[in-house]
């Protein structure tokens, strides 16, 4: 006698998006730029996400703080800003990181399984920010629109919609990557 088990859905390494959970975070700075590097909940430590700092013409670092934003991480005090807005006080410690979701957006380079650098939050409802299932949607196109424009030509994701969306001509970093040999997509 002998059993078999068939898996249900997508692999972990399927190209479009997958809702992770962050297992470790941890600053950096990679010749005088800095970085937040983060690993996800049942993937392998060197699958990592490496998000970049940029400081926008008002001083303020915004990359990792939208990071921070989509997980719903580290948000200690909302105070009341100019004209309606709000300011968010974030303690920005990687710590803080650990243990929240985000979606991420897998995409293939070759052989290899990649983890773009642009993120989407999930649903959920803090001081500061709702996000609806229209918000995350919102998010991912602006995703899918950047890799799609900025990734190496030899980039591919299916963006669950069944459209495989191939990278423009202009490259990013891309220096985290697992090679994958698995076999999870056959269903048996």
């Amino acid at each position: 006698m002998r059993t078999l088990t068939v898996k249900q859905g997508g692999s972990l390494w399927s190209t479009g998006w997958h809702t992770l959970t962050v297992s470790t975070a941890k600053y950096g700075d990679y010749n005088g730029s800095k970085f937040l590097e983060i690993g996800f909940k049942d993937y392998p430590d060197n699958f990592t996400l490496r998000i970049y700092a940029k400081v926008g013409k008002d001083g303020e670092e915004f990359v990792i703080g939208n990071v921070f934003r989509f997980a719903n991480a580290g948000i200690t005090e909302v105070l009341e800003g100019t004209g309606g807005d709000k300011v968010a006080k974030i303690d920005d410690s990687a710590e803080q990181m650990v243990n929240k979701q985000l979606n991420i957006l897998f995409y293939k380079d070759g052989e290899y399984t990649r983890a773009y650098s642009s993120v989407a939050p999930t649903v959920f409802e803090n001081a500061i920010d709702t996000f609806t299932e229209n918000d995350v949607e919102f998010w991912k196109d602006k995703a899918e629109t950047r890799f799609s424009n900025y990734t190496p030509g030899n980039g591919t994701v299916n963006t669950g919609n069944g459209v495989v969306t191939e990278g423009g001509d202009v490259g990013v970093p891309v220096e985290h990557t697992t090679k994958t040999t698995t076999t999870e997509d056959i269903p048996f």
